[in-house]
């Protein structure tokens, strides 16, 4: 069987049960009449096979039938229902007792009638499945009634053979109806379970759909309730009723209102959509003028469409066009058809088209905007989807204007179609029919008196106040979407003049460039960032962030993700696919807080990513931290060329004084590699003033006149005092340079000795620089191993003893033996060669 939960196993089995019996009733009627109709067939063969037997083999055939037709109708009582696969059982028995009894009355083992007991088992095993063991229990019965009386007159079998095939061939079409009985048992469980798991699965989520929808509705019903209570104040401070407002003050105040309505919107907008998939939205029928409508909401969205350059007007056909209409759900169709025209339009027209046809009204909004794609129009009018949903997107939504439209289309028993063209604009098409008092039974239906009067063909002397749109001035009647979109249109506009006011900062200032597509947060930070201190350049989108920064040349970049014509992610990878600007900070924002979009923007290169709201605090230090870390990889950068220009300046100091003395060229390589060595084993690192004291310890060499440098022979007293000069002179050479000032102190010292008799001035032990010590034994170690013109070279036995027997006298004992046992990890010497030295030192 089907694993499952222990909880849901027992609930499985008993449904499994329930509909097995069910299904059972019915397979028992259908096979109690084929039963009965094969019954009396087969009865042809009992006057060809057995005339002599022809009136008792009827009579069983009759008996048969009987007994199928007192089984046909035991099932349609209500305990026949109770106990059907029970009745099924004896139906079997019924049918295949009979054909037992056939068998024995004409010949027993040898009857061909047994066959027949073969076609009931069979032909019952798909026609009235009883499952596994039931279907076990009656073919064992129906075997023990076959072979019982065989057995019992076993002394009357002449035909052994035939007995034995028979009764093969019939045990394994009963083993095949058990085996298949099981087998098929089981399917239907599996089958069960899949549909059963599937509509508790389909029943579950219909109760979420249900909660989702009440929990939607509930949470933007309370989330509106504290909104205008902050839109309130809000309004009144933007308006100037709580007093005068700083410039700056008032821009700030602007748009946390416009944005406050835009979020009020927003949830409406939720608000309307739970409510259309709870089914809770009815219809309230008023008399409606439709052209007061349209002069209505044409009159809302012209101011909108003149700042935006962009003409709207209202093409009507002539004659009252009036019908029994929900107002406000005709009001929000037209709203929102119009404010994505309006949104999705940047020059050319907008027209609302309305007309009369049969029993239906006509309402047509066009436009000459963007229009959308052929492979989008099927999808249009699903919620939460936009046509554009790419990253590059250039218009915020929620992707439910759309939706509310075809749902409220719907609610009206009307329908909506929609014609486009990219590039050349967009048609809906709304047919709604005017006898909606008749097609919404269940509707309200506001009739006033006078209605009569009113939809009367009457002249009235005087203005009509009705021919004239009621809401050119009166912005009380206005919707919250509609002055959303109204404040929001002419805020932006004065922002879009503001955006570029002159920042107070000073040219040396830190250069942010900030990159964002909606004109409320560019201000903003544009606005606090300048107060921080920085001087910023702002972009509308990606394109344009691009060109600001090889043109102004900023020192970190601040950018959204989402942005039209190019988003983050595309600037970003052309920042780091530039060979000048790769090392550029970037901090990337947006609205998406996924794990997903942080992984993608920082692998993409990131420096940083930061999710909306920004914080103007936290985005600040995030800057300075970017800022410093990017000024210290430039130090540290500076300071490796300096380094690498040092060293270079200290080789070729060095190879200046090889190439004056040409039987010590590589020494100073060599004392480098020795010292080094020392170092190593004396756990000191290997630094720069170590490095170039080891390479420049006889840079004084250089202010030695040849006669006493080259000289082949030994020095004079006089020469040797010459000579001993050099130590000054070198360290009076590097102290010219800042960088050198410890180099020339070591230089200075190198040919101090250890129990203070060295020169130039008589150092000590430990008075003498640890450095200065390393460079005596390695120079001394390079001058005894390698050739001299006045001499030749000591062997490393004879060296080690120099070593030896000058440790504690002229070098420092622990130098000595750290140099030692490098000499020997190096394998440049062998244990017996220390040991021998030693004994000759002694």
């Amino acid at each position: 069987m089907a694993t499952v939960p222990r909880p849901i196993e027992s609930e499985l089995s008993e449904a499994f049960t329930q509909e097995a019996e069910v299904k059972t009733i019915g397979d028992v009627k259908r096979t109690a009449i084929v039963a009965s109709v094969a019954f009396a067939l087969f009865g042809v063969l009992d006057t060809i096979l057995y005339p002599e037997l022809y009136s008792q083999l009827l009579l069983t055939r009759l008996v048969v039938i009987a007994g199928n037709l007192l089984i046909y109708l035991s099932v349609h009582s209500r305990l026949g229902r109770l106990h059907s696969r029970t009745i099924a059982m004896a139906e079997y028995l019924l049918c295949g007792g009979s054909i037992v009894w056939m068998v024995h009355v004409t010949g027993g083992y040898a009857s061909p009638y047994y066959a027949g007991i073969n076609l009931v088992l069979l032909a019952f095993i798909f026609i009235l499945p009883l499952g596994g063991t039931r279907t076990s229990i009656v073919c064992v019965l129906i075997y023990a009634g076959y072979i019982t009386p065989t057995v019992l007159r076993a002394d009357s079998i002449e035909d052994f053979p035939a007995l034995l095939s028979n009764n093969f061939f019939l045990l394994a079409t009963i083993g095949l109806v058990i085996m298949s009985a099981y087998l098929a048992e089981r399917m239907r469980y599996h089958e069960f379970a899949s549909r059963y798991r599937l509509a508790q699965a389909n029943e579950e989520l219909k109760t979420m759909d249900v909660l989702k929808s009440q929990f939607f509705a509930n949470v933007s019903h309370e989330v509106r309730t504290p909104l205008t209570s902050i839109i309130s104040p809000v309004q009144g401070l933007y308006q100037g009723d709580a007093g005068e407002l700083t410039r700056e003050q008032h821009q700030l105040i602007a748009q946390v209102y416009r944005n406050g309505l835009r979020l009020l919107d927003m949830i409406n907008q939720m608000l309307d959509f739970a409510k259309y998939d709870a089914r809770r939205m009815q219809l309230r029928l008023t008399w409606v003028n439709m052209l007061e409508v349209c002069e209505d909401m044409t009159t809302v969205f012209g101011d909108v469409c003149r700042r935006k350059g962009v003409q709207l007007r209202l093409d009507a056909a002539p004659g009252a066009i009036e019908a029994y209409l929900d107002r406000e759900k005709i009001e929000r169709i037209l709203s929102n058809l119009l404010r994505n025209a309006v949104k999705f339009t940047d020059s050319g027209s907008i027209v609302v088209g309305l007309r009369a046809e049969g029993d239906s009204i006509v309402l047509t909004v066009t436009d000459s905007g963007v229009g959308i794609p052929t492979d989008r129009l099927d999808s249009v009018f699903e919620r939460f989807r936009q046509v554009d949903g790419s990253s590059t997107r250039r218009y915020e939504g929620t992707g439910l204007g759309l939706a509310i439209v075809k749902e409220s289309v719907e609610l009206l028993h009307g329908t909506i179609d929609v014609e486009s063209e990219t590039g050349a604009g967009t048609t809906f098409t709304i047919g709604i029919p005017t006898n909606l008092d008749v097609l919404a039974p269940d509707a309200f239906i506001e009739r006033r008196e006078g209605d009569d009067r009113r939809r009367g063909e009457v002249d009235y002397s005087g203005p009509e106040r009705r021919r004239s749109a009621r809401r050119t001035d009166d912005f009380a009647h206005l919707s919250v979407r509609e002055l959303a979109l109204m404040e929001s249109q002419s805020i932006e506009t004065q922002l879009s003049d503001e955006i570029q006011a002159p920042q107070h900062v000073g040219e040396d200032a830190t250069h942010v460039l900030y990159v964002e597509d909606n004109v409320d947060l560019r201000n903003f930070v544009y606005r606090m960032l300048g107060n921080h201190g920085y001087r910023v350049t702002v972009a509308h989108d990606g394109l344009e962030g691009w060109k600001a920064i090889t043109s102004a040349e900023p020192d970190i970049v601040v950018t959204d993700v989402m942005m039209p014509h190019m988003d983050g992610f595309e600037l970003l990878r052309r920042i780091r696919q530039d060979e000048q600007l790769r090392q550029l900070p970037v901090i990337m924002i947006t609205a998406k807080s996924e794990m997903e979009s942080r992984i993608e923007g920082l692998e993409s290169g990131a420096d940083d990513y930061l999710a909306k709201p920004i914080n103007i605090r936290e985005l600040d230090a995030r800057i300075k931290n970017l800022i410093h870390m990017r000024k210290l990889k430039q130090s540290e950068a500076h300071a490796r060329y300096l380094e690498q220009r040092i060293r270079e300046l200290s080789f070729s100091f060095s190879r200046t004084l090889e190439l004056r003395d040409r039987y010590t060229a590589g020494h100073s390589y060599d004392v480098l590699h020795y010292g080094s060595l020392i170092a190593e084993e004396l756990g000191l690192p290997v630094d720069m003033t170590l490095r170039e004291s080891l390479l420049l310890h006889d840079v004084g060499k250089l202010g030695i006149p040849d006669s006493i440098l080259l000289k082949e022979g030994p020095l004079s007293s006089e020469e040797w005092e010459v000579m001993k000069s050099h130590a000054e002179l070198g360290a009076a050479l590097l102290r010219t340079f800042a960088s050198f000032h410890t180099v020339s102190d070591i230089i200075l010292a190198h040919q101090e000795r250890y129990d203070g008799s060295g020169y130039p001035h008589g150092l000590k032990g430990e008075e003498i620089p640890l450095q200065a010590r390393i460079i005596a034994v390695a120079d001394s170690w390079h001058a005894m191993t390698e050739d001299r013109p006045y001499r030749k070279a000591l062997r490393s036995e004879q060296a080690i003893a120099e070593l030896y027997r000058n440790k504690g006298r002229q070098f420092d004992p622990r130098v000595v033996e750290a140099f030692l046992r490098g000499l020997r990890r190096q394998k440049r010497i062998s244990v017996d060669e220390i040991h021998r030295a030693e004994y000759h030192a002694i």
